[in-house]
């Protein structure tokens, strides 16, 4: 009965501990996975950590850079082309030279004289506002600001001769008197449409 009993006790504790082995290999196991988290958990807490500082960064820039003031046309684009037309055919008596001058010009060459002054107004909106855009969309802009400008140049020329001019009002004359002033006038509301960014 002892060998029984014996034998009994040996089962049971090899038994025993092989159930201790595995329950040692389990613990083992999940120090290691333990382990593994915590590597898991720590890289993950430095990328946010690092998305945090990148979204920072970000917010900087956008701030620092703002948007480009030649992607909106607004009623502020109107005023300043409008005093840059005042400015170029008014300083010197250009108006009162132009009228005078505009007496001797044909029809045509009155043509030349509006397509130079809107050549000159694409070159200077081009050349010193659009140069250094790389989107391409935005040169889509370009031919809208350019005829609000140009368009703001001839109103204002036409207001300029309505107070400084003689009081002849013929359609023909009139067009002459417009298309002289139009270089020098598109030359201001262009310089004035590029100057103050907002």
């Amino acid at each position: 009965m002892k060998k029984k009993g014996k034998s009994k006790l040996d089962l049971i504790l090899k038994l025993q501990k092989k159930e201790l082995g595995e329950l040692r290999k389990e613990d083992r196991e999940l120090k290691h996975l333990d382990k593994e988290e915590h590597l898991v958990s720590s890289l993950e807490r430095k990328q946010l950590r690092k998305l945090e500082e990148l979204k920072k960064i970000e917010e900087k820039v956008r701030i620092q850079v703002g948007e480009h003031p030649l992607r909106k046309i607004t009623y502020k684009d109107v005023g300043k082309s409008m005093i840059g037309a005042f400015v170029g055919i008014v300083s010197h008596f250009t108006v009162l030279e132009g009228v005078h001058f505009a007496a001797n010009v044909s029809f045509s060459r009155a043509n030349f004289f509006l397509f130079i002054s809107f050549l000159v107004g694409l070159v200077m909106i081009y050349y010193t506002g659009f140069r250094k855009v790389n989107d391409m969309r935005l040169f889509a802009i370009l031919p809208f600001r350019l005829f609000l400008v140009y368009a703001v140049t001839i109103i204002s020329i036409l207001i300029a001769l309505l107070v400084f001019g003689s009081g002849h009002f013929e359609q023909e004359l009139v067009y002459r008197q417009v298309a002289v002033l139009s270089l020098p006038a598109i030359i201001g509301a262009c310089a004035a449409d590029l100057i103050g960014g907002d």
